[in-house]
Order: structure tokens, then C-alpha cells, then sequence
């Protein structure tokens, strides 16, 4: 028992404590965010969030901090630093800071997770022991440190959706820009304010292309930095197909409506999988709540008759 070493409500109020800290952290970095956008909006500025410097100093919550510091130690190496921040830049966190408070919150989660294992799964393995202990404080440890990158993962799969289900539309918009005599630059930098409003994702990232266009001396790079952030094999698809655009003088229109034709093909493939599946879905759902259902109401009533009839010849005489 863990109640004559620390008491489970310290335990309970430790957990808890540490749970709160991480989400505040992360709501604060999304309030800055926010904040940043709307002061843009009144200023006419950029809509992007205020950058942080590189090295991820600067004014920052304790969650930031501690992310800092424990990002520049060997314990998270520059492989895992790449891995976690490829992982955020798909998810639509670019800044420097939000690795940090990633790790922060990966950090925090060891100790909740390990603390919460121990205080609510104690009475299971008190047979073992100290071992038995070590293995809830191991595992509650390993969930905490994977939570935030399950979180991380439908944030991902969330955005990525977004940008997959706009893609063709901004591709009709973008041969719409491209045989009005737009170049390249205008027509994606017209395409992300306009898509914006209904696929904020997909704009935001347009939007950030354009700007890279209109700073890096190759644009083909520009667009391979778009096909790298956006883990999307349409978005791969219109990279290429705007590259070769350029380097063969292919009409830019003429590319950019067959591409557009087939991702309209297949995200009507998509849905029509997704429906060819449902059936396949619905089956489970049905055996186990709507089958006996059916059963009771059909074989209810001549279950009723046949024990009335049993009990009425095991009252006679």
C-alpha cells in the first residue's frame, strides 16, 4: 500500500496538479495564437502567428520553459526534435515554441501518468508488492509520455483531412487565376485568401507557400517545402505538376484541370468506399442490439403460450 509513504489524496492533488499545469500551458500557446491572428486582422498584417526566435527563447508559461530545457538535453535527441517537429507542422504548428511546449507536455504526462497508474491501480497488484508498483508507475509513465502524440495524431489526421477534401477546390480556383494571366505567385497567394473561409488549413498553407515564393529564389523549392508539410498525395501531385509546368512550359491551366478532374475522382472514390463499407459496419451494432430485439418481440409471445401450457398440465392431477 502506497497510504503509509504519501497520502493518496497528495498523490490524487499531484496528478491532478500536473494535468492542469500541461492544459493551461497548451491553452495559453493557443491564446497567443489567437491573440496574434486578431491583432493582424485589425492591423492588416500578416495573419500568421508571431514567431518566437529559433532557439526557442523568449517570454514563455513554465510548461514552455521546462519543454525548452528538456529539448536541449540528450535525453530528446535532434532525430526525436525532427520526428516531433515534422508531427506539428502537419498538424499546423510551425513555431519553435510549439515543440517545446510538446515536450513540456510529454514530460508532465511521465509524472501524471506514473502518479494516477499508482494511486488508482494500486489495489490490483498489492499482491506484488514494490514490484507490482514499478510496473503500474512504468506503464502509467509510458502512457502519459504517448498521450500527447495520440493527440498530436488525430489533430493530424483532422488537418490533413481538411486540406484533402479543399484540394480540388483549389485547384478550379487556381485555373480560374491561371487563364485570367495571373503568374503563379498571385494566383496561389488570390487562391489562399479565398479558400481561406472555408478550408482554413489548406489557405494557411497556400498562404505560407506564396510567401516563400516570394522570398526564395527557386519557387520549385517552395512548392517541395509545401509537399513536405502536407503529408497529402494530392498536395505531392500539384507540386509536381506546377514544377514540371515550370521547367517545360507546359500551359499552367491545362495542367492544373486534369489534376483537378482527378481529385475529384478520387475523393468520390473515397466516399464511395466509405459507403461500400458501412454495411460491413452496421453489422456488428445490429447482431448485438437490434437482433434480439427482433428475437423477443417474434419468439416472446409463443415463448409466453408454451410456458403457460407447461404450467397448466403441471397443475393437473
Amino acid at each position: 500500500m502506497i497510504d503509509g509513504l504519501i497520502p493518496r489524496p497528495a498523490l490524487l492533488a499531484f496528478g491532478v496538479l500536473m494535468i492542469l499545469t500541461g492544459v493551461a500551458g497548451l491553452r495559453s500557446c493557443g491564446m497567443r495564437d489567437r491573440l496574434a491572428a486578431r491583432l493582424a486582422a485589425f492591423t492588416g498584417g500578416s495573419k500568421e502567428p508571431a514567431r518566437v526566435p529559433a532557439d526557442g527563447s523568449g517570454r514563455g508559461g513554465p510548461l514552455h520553459r521546462i519543454g525548452a530545457w528538456l529539448a536541449a538535453t540528450p535525453l530528446v535527441g535532434a532525430a526525436e526534435r525532427e520526428r516531433l517537429r515534422r508531427a506539428l507542422a502537419a498538424a499546423g504548428y510551425t513555431r519553435p515554441a510549439h515543440l517545446h511546449m510538446l515536450v513540456g507536455a510529454k514530460l508532465l504526462g511521465i509524472g501524471a501518468g506514473a502518479t494516477l497508474a499508482v494511486l488508482v491501480c494500486d489495489d490490483m497488484l498489492a499482491a506484488l508488492g514494490s514490484a507490482g508498483r514499478g510496473v503500474e508507475a512504468l506503464a502509467g509513465a509510458l502512457f502519459g509520455w504517448r498521450l500527447p502524440d495520440l493527440a498530436l495524431r488525430i489533430l493530424r489526421g483532422r488537418r490533413m483531412e481538411e486540406v484533402r477534401n479543399g484540394l480540388p477546390d483549389a485547384l478550379d480556383l487556381l485555373v480560374i487565376c491561371g487563364e485570367a494571366g495571373l503568374g503563379l505567385e498571385a494566383a496561389v497567394d488570390r487562391v489562399a485568401r479565398e479558400i481561406a473561409p472555408a478550408y482554413p488549413a489548406l489557405g494557411g498553407e497556400l498562404s505560407n507557400t506564396a510567401a516563400e515564393m516570394r522570398v526564395l529564389s527557386d519557387r520549385g523549392a517552395a512548392l517541395m517545402n509545401l509537399a513536405g508539410r502536407v503529408d497529402v498525395e494530392g498536395v505531392r501531385g500539384m507540386a509536381t505538376t506546377l514544377i514540371q509546368a515550370m521547367r517545360y512550359g507546359t500551359p499552367l491551366a491545362q495542367a492544373l484541370r486534369v489534376l483537378s478532374a482527378e481529385m475529384r475522382a478520387r475523393r468520390l472514390a473515397r466516399f464511395e468506399e466509405k459507403a461500400a463499407r458501412l454495411p460491413v459496419l452496421l453489422t456488428l451494432p445490429m447482431v448485438v442490439f437490434i437482433l434480439p430485439c427482433v428475437f423477443i418481440i417474434v419468439g416472446g409471445p409463443a415463448m409466453l403460450d408454451v410456458s403457460s401450457a407447461f404450467s397448466t398440465q403441471g397443475g393437473l392431477p
